[in-house]
């Protein structure tokens, strides 16, 4: 199978991080913080070190980065612990259903409202629209994406950060699509991100980065590892958020997936995942119409529609040479009406590093079969 659905699940993984997990399943198999062996304290300082490195790409202190299960469960952490009935949150129409959802459930549950700032021709939003919108209103939070799942459009991350930070609100970047491949350390006062993308690490982890400014209250409560017996539930990050037993093969894992891309690259990676895109991009222009930027900041997220074809039907006959892509609305509900693709969506193709341009090709031929 060609692989070429990285934004949702990058795949392979890096064979050390194959070794890291089967190590911890068949050598390994303890917790940090769950005994006091020699082999719990080898993960722990394991653990400490993978956290340390994650904490410094975020820009925050050690303890206030957390292992999650997700950006979904990053998110909702988050939301769910810092909004209060009557805030306000300035957000973007590139959002994913993981950042939409819980606003919504929390308007409806909470009384919190938000705004929703619609993105530019080329699939951006621009920091102008953050700063009318902040100068108009008083936003507890502004919370957004680093970049588009669906176009691969990458935002000045930095200014709006900045411009939050003038106006007295709390910044939350989504990195889920750029960690691994961008700079973090953007000025954000809270970072979210899965493991799982171009992360090239396993499923079900995640990460909270939260500033110490930032005033975030636990809301999952229970057994931590604690070394004294106690009934409450712990006040020192992170164990203050890290409540039941970790998944500790998947940070693990992390940890060699940290080591893969600091000796690739990540620039190298970057460029190489582009470079193939617009290959891509350039052999199907004449048959397709294309809805992710052709210059600026981006990722190497292409979506496009087939002419006269369903984007379900083009993901049948790549199915069928041997291709997999996402097709749809990519857990994006409110980009489509910007981009017209409300009816059925796009054919999403999403390169990771070890896509290569045969990969390419084999794609471009089976769409001009």
């Amino acid at each position: 199978m060609i692989y070429l659905d990285h934004a949702a699940t990058s795949f392979p993984k890096p064979p050390a991080v194959l070794a890291a997990v089967r190590r911890w399943f068949s050598e390994q198999g303890v917790s940090a913080s769950r005994g006091d062996s020699e082999a719990c304290r080898t993960i722990a300082k394991a653990v400490d070190a993978i956290r340390h490195q994650m904490a410094a790409m975020c820009a925050v202190p050690d303890s206030r980065l957390v292992f999650t299960s997700g950006a979904t469960d990053s998110l909702n952490t988050f939301l769910d612990g810092y909004l209060r009935s009557g805030d306000r949150v300035l957000t973007t129409a590139l959002e994913h259903s993981s950042l939409v959802r819980p606003l919504v459930h929390l308007r409806q549950a909470r009384g919190i409202e938000f705004d929703v700032i619609p993105p530019t021709g080329d699939g951006r939003v621009s920091p102008a629209g953050f700063a009318v919108a902040l100068a108009q209103r008083s936003y507890r939070l502004v919370a957004f994406s680093h970049a588009s799942n669906v176009t691969g459009a990458v935002q000045d991350a930095a200014e709006i950060c900045r411009l939050a930070r003038g106006h007295r609100s709390t910044s939350l970047l989504d990195a889920s699509q750029t960690a691994g491949l961008l700079d973090l350390d953007v000025g954000a006062d809270v970072v979210v991100a899965s493991a799982h993308k171009s992360l090239l690490a396993p499923p079900g982890l995640g990460i909270l980065a939260v500033r110490e400014a930032v005033d975030l209250p636990p809301t999952r409560f229970g057994g931590t590892g604690s070394s004294v017996a106690m009934e409450q539930q712990p006040s020192e990050w992170p164990a203050a958020m890290e409540s039941g037993t970790p998944n500790t093969p998947a940070i693990l894992g992390l940890g060699a997936a940290l080591e893969f891309l600091e000796a690739r690259g990540r620039a190298t990676i970057l460029a190489e995942e582009l470079a193939n895109l617009d290959e891509l991009r350039t052999s199907l222009q004449d048959r397709v119409t294309t809805y992710s930027p052709t210059a600026g900041p981006r990722i190497p997220v292409l979506s496009f529609n087939v002419h006269d074809l369903d984007p379900a039907e083009v993901g049948m006959l790549l199915a069928g040479a041997g291709i997999h892509v996402r097709t749809g609305f990519h857990c994006a509900p409110w980009l489509h009406e910007h981009l017209g693709t409300a009816a059925a969506g796009t054919v999403r193709v999403s390169l990771g590093p070890f896509s290569s341009r045969t990969d390419i090709l084999a794609l471009t031929k089976a769409l001009s079969a």
